[in-house]
Order: C-alpha cells, then structure tokens, then sequence
C-alpha cells in the first residue's frame, strides 16, 4: 500500500504515481484557505491553528436611567447594577435560571424581552416591582433582541435570517407585526437607539442603518458604514450612542470603530475608534453604555466598559468593567468541512490522521493529538464525489469509499458540557493506493492487525 497525499487546498500534485516518494496534506488550520466557510459552523481560531466549537449566543443590555446591565446567558439572565462607586449584583428574580439566549430592555426600561431556544417572554415590573410574564410566543428569530420604536408600548425587534421581525404587546397577547427591516439575506443581529428610532442589522461583512417613519423601518443607506476590512474580522455587534447622533461598530478581531450621522453620510471618529484585545476570546457584543459616549464590549468572561476620556478619546474604566465570569456555553455541535479539491485519477480509500505524525506513525509514536476533555468527542468523514456523498472515516483506519476525483473531509465536534470544547490542531489526509514502489507494495501506515 502506498500513501499519497491529497493536497487540499495545496498545490496539485498527482496521488497514488508509481516510484514516487508518499505526500500528504497537512492542514494546520492556521488560514481558511483550506476551509468551506459557506457550509462550516465551527470556530476557526487562526492565531492558535485550532478548530473548536463556538460560543452559543448570548447578549448584553444596559439600561441608562438607573445602571443597570443584564447579560442572557444558557444559565439564566445575570444582572449586574452601577451605583455610581461601583457595580453590585442583583437577583434575576424568576430569570435567574432560564436558558436565555437574548434580552432587551424594553419601554423605557419598564419591560424586559427575553428570547429562549424555545420562545420570546415579555416581562413587566407590578406593583410590588417584581417581574411578571406578560406575554410570549413561539421561538422564530436568533436571539439578538432590540428595543422596538417608542410609539409602540412594550414592542421589540427580534433578528431573522432575513431581517428583523417587530413585535409587541397588545391586550397581554404577543403579536407579529409589519415594519420591522426586511429583505437581507444571512442577517445576524439586530440592535437599536434607545427608543428604537433608529435601527442596525448586520451580516458578517457589513452593516444597514434603518429609520423609523411612523410606520415602518426604511433603509437609511446613507449613514451605513463602510464594511470593516478582512483583517479587523466579521462584524460582532452594533451600539448607538446613548445621546443619539451615531453607533460604533465591534468586529470579532476586537476593533471598535464609531461614526456619526453626517450630512453627507456615515462619518468616521477617529477619537472614538480602537483596537481591543481579542484573546484569549474574541469579543461577543456590545452594548450603549450608561453615559453619553460611553458603551460595554461583552467577552465570555464578562464585560469591558469604555469611556470618554480628557481629549475626547476613549478609555477603558475598571471600575464599571466585569471580569471573572462565565456568561457564554459553548453550542453543543459544530462542523467544519474542506475545500473539495479534484485529482487527475479515481481515488477508492482515504486515510485520516488527527494527529501531527510523519508518515507512517501512529499514536503513541508521535504527539499533538487532539484536545477532547472529558464529554466532548471528534468524528470524520471523507468524500470522492465533491461533497455530496460522505462515509465515516475513524481517524487512523483505511476507509474504502466509491470511487471519485473530487476529495474533501469533514469533522463533527461534540460536547456534554456546555462549560468544555474539542479542539483540533492538525487535520492530515491520505489517498491509500494499491502501488508498487521500487518492485515491492510500500506498507506506510498498515502495521500487523491495523489494516
């Protein structure tokens, strides 16, 4: 048996040629150049060359009139208060233990939205200032919740894949309505002006500004921002400015940038933009702060706060940052695919290694499995035909599959606990062709009984 490599996403070379020393492809996971990220779900993180699980969605909103901030995470809605020394927590009443995914003040702060993997809540505050359901419907959007425009009592906007739903309570039942901004494709947030005149969605590479006319949201495409370079990373999240006048913009590569509402268009503030960390994890959200030009960037681990500082410029303020937290879950499942590559012959078998071995080794002969803690497991699968058709490929085992000359993999990761993730370094592929090298057939990778 001789082992020829695939080089996926590499520079072309035949597999499985007679007399011809083995190759294979080594995908370190250092660029996506290798990566389907059209089809994949999992997080590719391109400093460490690892693939692992993302974070499930979880948001932060603050409340200006009194200093409030409520962040909904999968182990129920956290609340924190700023009482002008410092921040104190305060209970979630009945929240405190719902998998929440999103949340909103609404109405002035009198309201709550809150979205679940299983449905949206309103809550209101009664008489005694305890927290009550006011009304609730059916999951449909992704979690991102808005405040709705001020002219509706008790309304909110709701991110779909197609836009933003608008919402509101009316005689104590949740109803649908017309307005809210529509026709995008791949929308992943939605976020709001405090009373909801004006509106941001946002997909990966851009964002859209809406205004409300008394009726419905209209695309307000001259104060739409220019779309953040490759570099900076996809958009994480938008927040306007708590006075009105502008929003920042937050990518996953931790640059904030701010624009106000021009004449002309969006305009840039220098003074207002910069670059914050993006490790250990990459920023989540964001959200208005509790002051004019202030705004919280939300991580896993909790929240920094930023403010204005003597020159205009801003600054981070301890005192209103949180650290020390675990607001995010890790989702439970996640892919990531290759990039189908064609070879100039029929391939049958496909290898899988893990494992950052040379050729030939197996575990424990070489190093650098993959990180699986406890509960979380790798699978594999490989395909000859383009992607289409898959078999499961057991990492380390000779897998037969019908014969094709377009080769890609995937690999599944799995968790059973939301706290923990798989990752993995190193992904190699083989092509195992029956072929003879130098009068004899080579035995790279097949040892007694492994074959």
């Amino acid at each position: 048996m001789l082992l020829a490599a695939l080089p996926v996403g590499g520079g072309a070379r035949a597999a499985g040629v007679r007399n011809q020393d083995p190759f294979w492809f080594r995908d370190g996971y250092t660029t996506l150049a290798a990566v389907d990220t059209a089809v994949t779900t999992a997080s590719v993180d391109t400093a460490a060359g690892a693939v692992m699980l993302p974070y499930g969605p979880f948001q932060l909103a603050t409340e200006g009139g009194d200093g409030r901030a409520l962040v909904a995470t999968p182990l129920g809605i956290q609340g924190d208060v700023w009482d002008g020394s410092g921040l104190r927590p305060v209970p979630a009443g009945p929240l405190d233990a719902v998998d929440a995914d999103g949340v909103s003040f609404i109405d002035g702060g009198r309201g709550l939205a809150v979205s679940t993997p299983a449905d949206v809540a309103v809550y209101g505050l009664d008489a005694a200032g305890e927290l009550h359901r006011v009304a609730a419907l059916a999951a449909t959007g992704r979690g991102d919740l808005a405040p709705g425009p001020a002219a509706l009592p008790y309304s909110f906007l709701e991110a779909t894949a197609t836009g933003a739903q608008l919402f509101a309570v009316q005689a104590g039942a949740l109803v649908a309505l017309g307005g809210g901004p529509e026709g995008l494709t791949g929308n992943l947030g939605v976020s709001a002006s405090p009373s909801g005149s004006v509106v941001a969605t946002w997909q990966s590479g851009g964002v859209q500004i809406w205004a409300w006319d008394g009726a419905r949201y209209r695309p307000a495409a001259a104060w739409d921002a220019p779309g953040p370079a490759a570099s900076a990373g996809a958009v994480a999240g938008v927040a306007f400015f708590a006075g009105g006048g502008g929003y920042w913009i937050l990518t996953q590569g931790g640059q904030l940038r701010a624009y106000a509402y021009g004449p002309w268009g969006a305009l840039a503030l220098p003074a207002w933009t910069l670059s914050l960390s993006a490790r250990p994890d990459p920023p989540a959200g964001l959200s208005s702060g509790w002051g004019p030009g202030s705004v919280a960037v939300l991580y896993p681990w909790g929240w920094t706060y930023l403010d204005p500082r003597s020159g205009g410029s801003l600054g981070p303020d301890p005192q209103r940052s949180l650290g020390g937290q675990a607001f995010a879950a890790f989702a439970p499942q996640a892919t990531l695919q290759g990039m189908a590559v064609t070879v100039d012959h029929p391939v049958t078998q496909l290898r899988v290694e893990d494992a950052d071995c040379g050729a030939g080794a197996v575990p424990p002969a070489c190093a650098t499995l993959p990180s699986t803690p406890p509960g979380t497991a790798v699978s594999y699968e490989v395909s000859a035909d383009g992607c289409a058709g898959w078999i499961a490929a057991p990492a380390f085992r000779n897998v037969a599959l019908p014969a094709g000359n377009a080769v890609c993999y995937r690999m599944t990761l799995r968790t059973d606990d939301p706290r923990t993730t798989p990752r993995v370094f190193v992904t190699n592929l083989f092509e195992i062709a029956s072929v003879m090298v130098h009068g004899a057939v080579a035995s790279l990778l097949c040892r007694p009984g492994a074959c």
